[in-house]
């Protein structure tokens, strides 16, 4: 700081106490209570005389015959300092009474700024500052014991919008503020006004102490009964839990571990290291420890190592790093999954086995029944097979068409398992139909049977299932072996309906049966469902037919030929979603 012509050049940045005043501040902040009497009167005293000795050096400062002049000259060099902006409010010669207002006093601005608002004015080193700057304008020749003093009626540490000061003699401030009262203190009621205060404060600093003492107890219980909990879930764990140090070295384990590990403990094999176990010793504990960097965890990771006997074991580790030895380690679960490989194994060998007889076996039972059926046929049209046994002959094609039929349904069902909406064909309506009638036919050789279909349409192109042509002939055959008549009539008709939105083309299979009861409807399309028992069949037609239609993205239901009387016959309905341009240019068709 340095004087020039009376003035005083200044950086004029606000700046922080960083003085004993701001050192009892953060104090009382630290311990959470108020200013007390004894600081107040400190900080008070600290700016009187920090006042003095400030405006001891400044050359003339009362040489002006204007007391308000001298005093706004003393305020602009505080103002200077840093210590706030000051402005006279009012000027009282005769009762040597001054108004002052601060919007930011250096004291008031900081408990603003923290937000920590006080129930009483805070601007004690402020007071005591205007009080000596007063004095030195407003009275002289008084002696030195005579002080102004001042009262700060509002105050921003409160919440207020600035301070406001009245500076003025004792007896003034008494006659205007009967709040106003600063008890004079002797240096011994001092002392014991401060020996008080230091002891409640060592009082406060005792209870401190005790609660912190309860609560480090506190979590000392609660951190032993988590590692006791820990160690308790480690020992009744079924599958193996490994402690590992980062190098690979296993500190610890549980008894599941050990069995894993086929030792009896980890004293027997002090240089235990998991690295030296595994089928991949050079990359697969750094492939670990990369994946736990990257993820966080790891879950289901398959691996492979070597007990110490020799023997494999697949397992399927699940880990984490952790804290539980000094420095970082990883903690995993082992899950020994070597017997389930080798099952899933088995499985794998013996689904492939079956699906290659049951192909191998329903390809040549079909193929030997259909051979079969067609040389019946032949003998059946003959004129050279006695009438008497025609029966027998009608007998046996019986039999042969009941294991053409139970081959068909167990080729579907396997078929049907890898069906998709992902995996559908283009295909020309007409043509399922029409082999669909050809085979039922065939399959009926020894009965007159009349499909009435309009073969000759324009081509209606579908998104179907390779399937399809099954779904029809289940229900053609159905509707001839459920018809009692001598000539058994189907009809089959397509149209086209939009439903939600979407275009379909509906194929309806009317029959002349004896129907279906209306509360059987919906259960003839169930697995092994035979609403009659004594007609030869596996209860699988109308199943495989419901699940080859909504694998096309259809639905198949079924309804009276003629409304309101089941006993006329059913009508099972299909939709089929229409093929547009754009699947009819993409999608491979197939013959």
């Amino acid at each position: 700081m340095t004087s020039d012509g009376g003035r005083l050049d200044f950086a004029g940045k606000r700046a922080m106490l960083m003085d004993v005043a701001g050192g009892l501040y953060a104090l009382k902040k630290t311990l959470r209570s108020d200013v007390g009497f004894f600081e107040k009167e400190f900080m008070y005293k600290a700016a009187q005389e920090g006042a003095k000795e400030f405006l001891s050096g400044v050359q003339d400062v009362t040489a002006s015959n204007d007391p308000k002049s001298i005093i706004e000259f003393m305020l602009g060099l505080y103002s200077l300092r840093g210590y706030g902006e000051f402005k006279v409010l009012s000027f009282d010669k005769d009762t040597k009474t001054v108004e002052i207002s601060s919007p930011n006093t250096a004291e008031a601005w900081s408990f603003k700024e923290n937000r920590d608002l006080q129930r009483e004015p805070v601007c004690t080193y402020t007071s005591g500052m205007l009080s000596s700057i007063c004095r030195l304008a407003l009275v002289k020749g008084m002696g030195e014991d005579y002080e102004m003093e001042v009262f700060e009626t509002e105050c921003v540490g409160e919440g207020k919008s600035g301070c406001k000061f009245v500076v003025a003699p004792e007896e003034e401030l008494k006659s205007r503020f009967p709040k106003y009262d600063r008890p004079k203190l002797s240096l011994s009621e001092h002392e014991l006004k401060l020996n008080e205060e230091i002891l409640v404060k060592n009082l406060e600093l005792q209870n401190l102490n005790l609660a912190l003492e309860r609560q480090v107890r506190k979590r000392t219980e609660e951190l032993w009964r988590a590692e006791e909990n820990y160690r308790s879930l480690m020992r009744l764990s079924p599958d193996p839990v490994v402690i590992v140090a980062m190098n690979g070295r296993i500190h610890s384990t549980n008894a599941s571990g050990l069995r894993l590990l086929g030792i009896e403990a980890l004293e027997d094999a002090p240089e235990f290291n998991v690295t030296s176990m595994l089928t991949d010793p050079r990359t697969a504990w750094d492939k670990i420890l990369w994946l736990l960097e990257k993820e966080g965890t790891i879950g289901g990771l398959e691996v492979e190592f070597t007990r110490t006997n020799g023997t494999k074991v697949v397992g399927q580790i699940n880990a984490r790093f952790a804290d539980l030895l000094p420095g970082r380690c990883v903690e995993a679960v082992f899950k020994d999954v070597t017997d389930k490989k080798i099952m899933e194994e088995q499985v794998k060998e013996a689904r492939s086995e079956t699906e290659f007889l049951n192909d191998l076996l329903s390809h040549d039972i079909m193929n030997y029944a259909f051979s079969a059926l067609h040389f019946l046929d032949k003998l059946w049209r003959s004129n050279k097979i006695a009438e008497e046994d025609r029966h027998s002959l009608a007998v046996v094609t019986k039999d042969i068409q009941g294991a053409f039929e139970l081959a068909s349904s167990v080729r579907d069902l396997t078929k049907i398992k890898s069906v998709s909406k992902d995996d559908l064909i283009v295909k020309d309506l007409k043509l399922l139909i029409v082999e669909a009638t050809e085979d039922t036919k065939r399959m009926f050789s020894d009965r007159r049977v009349r499909i009435d279909f309009e073969r000759h349409m324009e081509p209606r192109y579908v998104r179907c299932s390779t399937l399809a042509t099954r779904m029809f002939s289940n229900l053609l055959s159905n509707a001839v072996k459920f018809n009692t008549h001598e000539e058994a009539v189907v009809e089959v008709t397509v149209d086209n309906v939009v439903d939600n939105d979407t275009s379909y083309w509906r194929v309806r299979v009317s029959d002349h049966g004896k129907g279906i009861p209306d509360d059987e409807k919906e259960k003839v399309f169930a697995r092994f469902h035979r609403l009659d028992t004594t007609i030869p069949g596996t209860g699988l037609g109308l199943f495989v037919a419901k699940f080859i239609a909504e694998a096309s993205g259809g639905r198949i239901w079924a309804e009276n030929r003629v409304s309101g009387d089941h006993l006329q016959g059913t009508t099972m309905v299909v939709l089929l979603q229409k093929a547009d341009e754009r699947d009819i240019a993409r999608m491979p068709r197939r013959p």
